[in-house]
């Protein structure tokens, strides 16, 4: 499916609002609908770090969202929810759990 997304192709490059090809979500995936974004001081970090061979480079992991399907080994999250998203969580490790 084509989506819109701030691409980035090297680190010293300006992130670009580009359409893409994204794959349908594995079984351990959720698919979201965005409805906010944002870039943060951690995505800046990463994209100044990142070598530019392994670009180019989609960033982000602050926003809220519908979820619009869900892989075959999620549970806990219907198409219809509203999620939050944030850095994958374990939920059992103390920094997860808590």
């Amino acid at each position: 499916m084509e989506i819109t997304a701030a691409l980035t192709n090297a680190p010293d490059a300006p992130f670009e609002i580009v359409e893409v090809e994204l794959d349908d979500p594995r079984d351990d995936e959720i698919l979201v609908r965005m409805v906010a974004a944002g870039i943060c001081h951690t995505d800046l970090g990463v994209k100044a770090a990142w070598p530019a061979e392994a670009g180019p480079l989609v960033l982000g992991h602050e926003g809220a969202g519908v979820v619009e399907a869900v892989g075959a080994d999620v549970s806990g999250l219907s198409p219809g929810d509203h999620v939050l998203l944030s850095y994958r969580s374990c939920r059992s490790c103390d920094s997860c759990g808590s």
